[in-house]
C-alpha cells in the first residue's frame, strides 16, 4: 500500500487554504528559536564574563551558527530521503519535535555554562528548522502549484520572519525582566503551538488525499508526468507540454508499467543488480545546470543576510547605539524592521511571479540590493539599508526558492531541497567564523560588512548566468519547462474525455 502520493494534484480540494491556514505556523517556532543567540548576544556575553574574554566568546558565541550549519549540510539528505519515501507528513512532525527537543538541551547548556551542551542543542534543533521549510514547500506546492504557489510559500515565509521579528522583540524584554533562563527557555513554548498546528495539518492534508484519490486513478497520473520527462517544450517541436497530444488508450496500464520499469533501470545495472551512487553523484546527473546555479545563488544571498543578522545586535550595539544590555532593546528593535519588511514583501513579490513570471531577473534586483546594502549599513542610520537588505531576501525567497519547484520532478523535491540547504549551510558554516575572526583581529565589524557584500556581488554575477540560462531555456525557471504541468494538473494532462477520472 502506498504511502505517500507525490504526483496527486490537491489544487481542487476545497479546504486547501484551511491547509495552508494551520500549515504557515510550523516554522514561526522554529525562527522564533533559530535567533535567541542573536537577540541576546550581550546578555550571553554577560552570563558567560566570569569564565572567558570577550574575544574568546565570539569565536564560541560563532560556533553556534557554524556548527549548526556544518551539520545541516548533511542532515537535510536524511530528512529529504524520508519525505521522498513516506512523504512530506511524518517529516513535518518529526522536524516541529526535533527543534523543540533541541532548544530543551540549548536552555539545560545555558543554564551550565557549556557551550559543548549548547552546540548539541543547535545541532539538533537546526536539522529540524533546517528541513520544516523546505518540507513546507513541497507539502504545500501539490496544493497551490497551478496556480498561488509563489503567494503561498511567502506567506510560509512571512511566518518565519514573524518568530524572527517576536525573537528581537521579545526575547532582550524577557531576559531583563525575568532573566536569561526564562528568555531562551521562551522558545519551547512556541515550538508547543507549532506542533499543535502541525498536527491539524496532517489530519487535514490525510482528508484531502482520501478525498482526491476517490476521483482520479493515481496510477495514470503518475504515468502522464513521467511520460513527459525526456518531452520538454523544446523537443515537443516549441509547443507547450500541455499541447502535447497524450494517447490514451487501452494500452496505458502496459505503458504505466514500462515507463515505470524504465525509471527502476536507471538505478539499476546491466544485469539487474541494483547500483549504490551517493546521493551527490545521482544529483549530478538528475538535476540541470541551472538547479546547481540557482541553488549556491540563493546559498550566497542567504548567508550573507543572515551572517549580518548573526552580528547585527554586536554591530548596531558598537557602531550606533552602545554597548549595554538595554541597547539590545533598541538593536533588536531595528533589526526586527528587516524581518518585517522580508515577511511583508515576500508574499507580494510571490504573487508578482505566479501573475508575470520574471524569476531570473527579480533575482539579479535581489543580489544588486544585497551588495550594496551592506555597505550603507556601516555608513548611514540602518534603518534604511535594513529595509533594502530586508527586501533583497524576499525577492530572493519569492524568486530562487519557489523557482526549484518548476526545475525538478515532484517525486524528487525532497532531495533538491536538500542539496539547496546543503549547499547554503555549507557556506554558512564558513561565514560566522570568518566574521567571529575578522572581528577578534581588526577589533572591529567594519571588515565583516566589506566581506558580506563581497558574497552579495560573488551572487550578482551568477544571477546574470541564471537569467541567461532561463531566457535560453524558454523561461524554465517560472513553470515553462518540462515540469511545467502542476506534478498534478488533472486536466491539462488528461484532456481527451477525461481520461484521468475513474469510471463508475
Amino acid at each position: 500500500m502506498r504511502q505517500c502520493f507525490p504526483f496527486l494534484n490537491k489544487c481542487h480540494y476545497k479546504y486547501r487554504w484551511g491547509v495552508l491556514g494551520f500549515c504557515i505556523w510550523l516554522v514561526l517556532g522554529a525562527f522564533y528559536c533559530f535567533d535567541i543567540p542573536t537577540s541576546l548576544h550581550n546578555t550571553l556575553q554577560a552570563h558567560f564574563a566570569d569564565i572567558m574574554t570577550p574575544e574568546a566568546f565570539e569565536l564560541y558565541y560563532g560556533g553556534l551558527y557554524s556548527l549548526y550549519s556544518f551539520a545541516n549540510i548533511f542532515l537535510p539528505f536524511i530528512s529529504g530521503k524520508i519525505r521522498d519515501q513516506k512523504g512530506d507528513r511524518i517529516v513535518l512532525i518529526l522536524m516541529v519535535i526535533l527543534v523543540m527537543m533541541g532548544q530543551i538541551i540549548f536552555v539545560y547548556g545555558v543554564h551550565l555554562k557549556s557551550f559543548m551542551v549548547m552546540y548539541l542543542g543547535r545541532i539538533i534543533s537546526g536539522w529540524g528548522i533546517e528541513s520544516v521549510v523546505p518540507t513546507q514547500t513541497s507539502f504545500i506546492s501539490p496544493y497551490f502549484k497551478d496556480d498561488f504557489l509563489g503567494f503561498a510559500v511567502g506567506l510560509n515565509e512571512f511566518f518565519a520572519t514573524l518568530g524572527s521579528i517576536l525573537t528581537m522583540y521579545l526575547c532582550p524584554k524577557l531576559a531583563l525582566e525575568y532573566g536569561l533562563l526564562v528568555a531562551v527557555s521562551s522558545g519551547i513554548f512556541f515550538n508547543s503551538f507549532s506542533l499543535i498546528c502541525g498536527i491539524i495539518t496532517v489530519m487535514l492534508d490525510k482528508n484531502a488525499e482520501k478525498h482526491l484519490l476517490e476521483l482520479v486513478n493515481y496510477d495514470q497520473v503518475k504515468y502522464s508526468v513521467l511520460k513527459s520527462e525526456n518531452r520538454s517544450p523544446r523537443q515537443s517541436g516549441g509547443k507547450n507540454i500541455n499541447e502535447v497530444d497524450i494517447n490514451y488508450d487501452k494500452n496505458v496500464q502496459e505503458e504505466i508499467i514500462e515507463v515505470e520499469q524504465n525509471q527502476q533501470a536507471n538505478e539499476n545495472g546491466e544485469d539487474g543488480q541494483i547500483v549504490s551512487q551517493p546521493d551527490a553523484v545521482q544529483a549530478i546527473e538528475m538535476f540541470p545546470k541551472i538547479f546547481w546555479l540557482v541553488s549556491w545563488c540563493y546559498a550566497l544571498i542567504y548567508s550573507s543576510v543572515l551572517g549580518f543578522i548573526n552580528i547585527s545586535v554586536g554591530l548596531l550595539s558598537e557602531r550606533w547605539f552602545g554597548v549595554t544590555e538595554e541597547s539590545e532593546i533598541e538593536a533588536g528593535f531595528v533589526v526586527s524592521i528587516m524581518w518585517f519588511i522580508t515577511g511583508l514583501f515576500t508574499p507580494l513579490f510571490g504573487s508578482y511571479t505566479d501573475k508575470y513570471g520574471q524569476r531570473s531577473s527579480l533575482l539579479i534586483f535581489a543580489t544588486l540590493l544585497c551588495t550594496f546594502s551592506h555597505l550603507m549599513i556601516w555608513y548611514v542610520f540602518p534603518f534604511l539599508s535594513l529595509i533594502l537588505l530586508g527586501t533583497s531576501l524576499a525577492l530572493a525567497f519569492a524568486s530562487a526558492w519557489t523557482g526549484i519547484v518548476f526545475l525538478v520532478r515532484p517525486d524528487t523535491l525532497g532531495k533538491a531541497y536538500a542539496l539547496v540547504i546543503a549547499v547554503y549551510n555549507f557556506t554558512f558554516t564558513l561565514v560566522p567564523l570568518a566574521v567571529g575572526a575578522l572581528r577578534a583581529y581588526y577589533g572591529t565589524y567594519y571588515y565583516s560588512q566589506i566581506m558580506l557584500s563581497i558574497l552579495g556581488a560573488i551572487a550578482f554575477v551568477l544571477s546574470i548566468f541564471i537569467y541567461q540560462l532561463d531566457k535560453n531555456q524558454e523561461n524554465i525557471l517560472d513553470g515553462n519547462g518540462q515540469y511545467a504541468v502542476s506534478a498534478t494538473s488533472l486536466e491539462k494532462n488528461f484532456p481527451i474525455d477525461n481520461a484521468h477520472l475513474k469510471e463508475d
